[in-house]
């Protein structure tokens, strides 16, 4: 998840600079990061309740 937060950094402080093909290319390979952070939001529901 660490690759996302700098993609994260990079969209919100500077996003002048962005490069659409390289955002879309990262959004393509990167969103497993998503996946693996909604499952282990949802484990910590579980255990949670």
């Amino acid at each position: 998840m660490a690759s996302m937060i700098g993609f994260r950094n990079l969209l919100v402080h500077d996003y002048a600079a962005i490069n659409l093909k390289l955002v879309y290319e990262f959004l393509q390979t990167k969103l497993t990061d998503f996946e693996e952070f909604i499952r282990q939001i949802v484990e910590w529901l579980e255990r949670a309740s």
